[in-house]
């Protein structure tokens, strides 16, 4: 059964984007820490949590439709203290298969195509190849936002910061004045009318997620 329906949510748009070319992964990005904030990130935009600094807090537990969010959902409702609230580090502890559940979805919708290889003949060296049109178009949306030639709306702003706080602005080669923006934009400053305040003061708690993780 597929995780998903229909559109791709950011954690898709996140794992299509480390992938290079040629099938390999971007592992300086941190594809596992940066998957998990993703989904952390679609979340909040869906008005299900709300992120504020190192504690979430349910706002809507109801079902999505989507496993994966309902499998994280019920996992906070278990692990909640009595003040409906969950240290973020612990609600993550379970999700390190975050990466590859979205990277099978990718492949089972045609978005990356496995080639199944072995390193010496031995070793499951697999290489995921993205669908090209689809991860240049994405690219592209980020480098309008990263220029001011499109406005930002709640989702772009939380993948432009996905995108800096990972370091794959630089892996993309962004130029240094789109870096600027986009390191505004994860700063949640010069966000535009078109970004909903909520999403604005967790813009930076989501997108930090990766270093919290890694040094908590």
């Amino acid at each position: 059964m597929a995780e998903f329906a229909n559109l791709l949510a950011l954690p898709d748009e996140f794992v299509l984007l480390v992938h290079r070319p040629n099938g390999t992964c971007d592992t300086a990005a941190g594809p596992v820490l940066g998957t998990v904030a993703a989904e952390v990130a679609e979340l909040a935009l869906r008005r299900r949590v709300e992120v504020r600094g190192g504690a979430v807090r349910l706002v809507d537990g109801s079902g999505t439709g989507q496993p994966w969010m309902d499998r994280m959902l019920a996992e906070f409702r278990d692990r909640a203290g009595e003040d409906g609230e969950l240290d973020l580090r612990v609600w993550l502890q379970s999700r390190t298969g975050a990466f590859r559940t979205h990277r099978q979805v990718l492949v089972e919708r045609g978005l990356l195509r496995r080639e199944r290889r072995r390193f010496l003949g031995l070793f499951p060296d697999d290489r995921y190849h993205p669908d090209r049109p689809n991860r240049d178009a994405l690219i592209e949306e980020l480098r309008a936002a990263a220029r001011g030639d499109r406005p930002l709306d709640d989702r772009l702003a939380l993948l432009c910061a996905l995108v800096y706080r990972t370091g794959l602005v630089h892996v993309l080669g962004f130029a240094h004045a789109e870096v600027t923006r986009m390191r505004a934009i994860a700063a949640a400053r010069e966000l535009g009318d078109g970004v909903d305040p909520r999403i604005a003061g967790m813009l930076v708690a989501v997108t930090t997620i990766p270093a919290a993780v890694a040094t908590g």
